[in-house]
């Protein structure tokens, strides 16, 4: 092995390393495997000329543009649901960001055409001034693409509010073209409509349930 050989391994052993640290899974084993084919073209890119491509600049032109154009398309697959998740992630975040009292139409937006067609605008508007709906602090902790319908996925949210009543919300997507849409029903919303105290954080919610026993109680339960 001669030097410069030596330094192309090395510089795709660093190469390797680095990608370990982003990314994860088929991806990151997809771009190993390219590192590794392009390393033998490297080294053996004389043989290739000679052999493959009888010596002539437009054949290994066209060689070489085959090949990276495959890899290309191939990348592009694995790193599909990446991209996905990454816009999903996005647009969860425009959606709640919108849950504000004055902004609850454009919140509406982002909803799907199926959602939108069986909670209309004005019901959805009404529905979220009544039960209070105001997202002030959350964590998207987890996207899933569905494995048999790709253009279904689930974002987990989690905040110390409520969001729709809930500690963790399980926020169904659809994908409506190349847009992500919200899933939403009118049943979710209701589901939420005991919000005397919207945007309390449940522990507080908590402690304040725990006031309003019984000192006697209070003292069994701290024992047990």
């Amino acid at each position: 092995m001669d030097k410069k050989t030596l330094y192309v391994s090395f510089f795709n052993a660093l190469i390797g390393v680095l990608v370990s640290l982003l990314l994860k899974g088929n991806l990151m084993i997809g771009v190993l495997i390219f590192i590794f084919l392009l390393t033998i073209l490297w080294i053996e890119r004389r043989w290739a000329f000679e052999k493959i491509f009888r010596k002539k600049v437009s054949f290994a032109v066209v060689g070489y543009a085959v090949f990276f154009l495959a890899v290309a398309g191939v990348l592009s697959l694995l790193t599909r649901s990446n991209r996905d998740s990454a816009v999903i992630v996005k647009q969860v975040g425009v959606y709640l960001d919108h849950l504000k009292p004055d902004e609850y139409k454009a919140a509406y937006g982002l909803l799907s055409a199926i959602s939108k067609k069986n909670y209309s605008e004005a019901k959805f508007v009404s529905d979220h001034r009544r039960v209070g709906i105001n997202v002030q602090d959350y964590r998207i902790d987890k996207v899933t693409i569905n494995g048999f319908d790709t253009n279904k996925a689930v974002a987990e949210v989690s905040s110390p509010f409520l969001l729709y009543g809930q500690d963790t919300l399980a926020l169904d997507l659809v994908k409506e073209g190349p847009e992500w849409k919200i899933v939403l029903s009118p049943t979710m919303v209701a589901s939420s409509s005991r919000p005397s105290s919207p945007g309390l954080p449940t522990g507080e919610e908590k402690e304040k349930k725990k006031k309003g026993r019984g000192k006697v109680s209070n003292f069994f339960r701290s024992i047990f």
